[in-house]
């Protein structure tokens, strides 16, 4: 009676923390973990892993890896306030049920898997995809009570990020975004937007956010920027942001600089260049410059302002941008956040 007393205790605490389950095996059920998150796949030596989050019969998946110590991490301060705050570059990517990106990140200059790359946002149902963008800001709770591994601990604080940076209403000055008169699902979560477009949807144009914070006791600013895509309805229904070896282009992290006015068609593709492709080959494909970085730029180095300038140059002209050049060798010292154009 002891024995299977104190079994049961074990069992119940193991239950209570959220964590007993080991992820699964290939073509097996994903593991419980907390509060509908789910281990599809673990690897912290690669600092990989592959989350399931299911909530009112939808499920996303979050794909993440791990990167190194950011170049302008949380101060001291900043963590003290908010001990939630990545120190890490970590790149993610959050999924749709049919495995299509709706949410991307990448923390420093490229993409960690170099078979990431920006997807076409088409071929969605509207009304789902705006379910799924709440999901994200769902889990944070999930992502809280989630355990994991040590080396993968950043992993979950990325994932409370991202859902505190869903916006109930895209900030866009000068808007008028059309929002349904109906309850708020969930806690925090975003109504649906507009008049939502039945059958497959696509996106139809983009504009983007440059989101700054002050540094160095004020003597600079670090920065990102976040791209978004827009449907007919005007419906935000795709984000990409960079992070820039600092934190992430999202409202939870930074305040925003400015807003492009207006908005750049999509030319068919419902594609964008943000991730900068300089070539086909995987090997080559990144985000940021690929000079040295230094909080000083110049002299063929770069810091995250350069950074951001190269990727609002490369939303505004729909192009990929020299790494090296241009922004990237700069001889000036770009010490705050350029403008948007």
């Amino acid at each position: 009676m002891i024995a299977m007393s104190g079994a049961l205790g074990l069992m119940a605490l193991a239950s209570a923390c959220g964590s007993a389950e080991e992820p699964a095996a290939d073509g097996a059920e994903p593991a419980p973990v907390a509060r509908g998150l789910s281990i599809v796949e673990m690897d912290e030596p690669a600092g990989k892993l592959v989350l399931k989050f299911e909530k009112d019969g939808r499920a996303i998946t979050y794909d993440m890896r791990l990167g190194p110590k950011m170049d302008t991490p949380p101060t001291a301060e900043e963590l003290a306030a908010n001990p939630e705050l990545p120190t890490y570059q970590v790149d993610a990517q959050v999924l749709d049920a049919k495995g299509q990106p709706f949410h991307m990140q990448m923390g420093g200059d490229s993409f960690i898997d170099v078979s990431w790359a920006m997807p076409h946002v088409e071929n969605f149902d509207e009304a789902g995809r705006l379910k799924d963008i709440r999901l994200m800001r769902d889990a944070i709770g999930a992502f809280r009570a989630l355990k994991l591994p040590e080396g993968l601990a950043e992993l979950r604080l990325t994932g409370i990020q991202i859902g505190l940076g869903v916006e109930e209403v895209p900030e866009k000055p000068g808007l008028e975004v059309p929002v349904k008169a109906q309850p708020v699902i969930g806690e925090g979560a975003l109504a649906p937007q507009g008049d939502l477009a039945s059958g497959g949807s696509s996106v139809v144009k983009w504009d983007y956010q440059i989101r700054n914070k002050s540094i160095a006791l004020g003597l600079g600013d670090h920065t990102a920027v976040l791209l978004r895509g827009w449907s007919s309805s005007t419906s935000v229904v795709f984000t990409a942001v960079s992070c820039n070896h600092g934190a992430c282009a999202d409202a939870s992290s930074m305040s925003t600089h400015c807003t492009m006015s207006g908005f750049l068609t999509d030319d068919g593709t419902h594609t964008r260049w943000f991730y900068a492709e300089p070539s086909t080959t995987l090997s080559q494909r990144s985000g940021g410059c690929s000079t040295d970085y230094s909080w000083s730029s110049g002299s063929n180095k770069h810091n995250c302002n350069d950074d951001a300038e190269l990727q609002r140059n490369a939303i505004v002209t729909d192009s990929t941008q020299s790494t090296t050049g241009g922004s990237c060798g700069t001889s000036g010292f770009h010490n705050s956040s350029p403008s948007c154009i």
